[in-house]
């Protein structure tokens, strides 16, 4: 007895039309990566207001703000070199 694979729309909403692209779909897995990201920045710049270890230099909020922005660079970048590559 097999076990059915759920039929799940990949998407989660649209927005649209507008002028240029038309209409917009939002994604889950874009939902995921937002929420992985957000969750990601709370919890890091929770840590180093905390800042667990007093006798080591530690990042400022700003740091950690300016490794977001190169993070999700880099996850999009890497996605795009990886869907080309493999």
């Amino acid at each position: 007895m097999a076990i059915p694979f759920p039929n799940i729309d990949p998407v989660f909403f649209e927005i649209g039309p507008l002028p240029i692209v038309g209409v917009l779909p939002i994604r889950w897995y874009a939902l995921s990566y937002i929420a992985g990201f957000l969750l990601g920045w709370w919890y890091v710049r929770k840590l180093v207001k905390d800042k667990l270890k007093p006798a080591l230099p530690h990042p400022t909020q700003d740091h950690v703000d300016s490794l977001l922005t190169w993070i999700i660079a880099g996850v999009i970048i890497g996605g795009r070199l990886g869907y080309v590559l493999f």
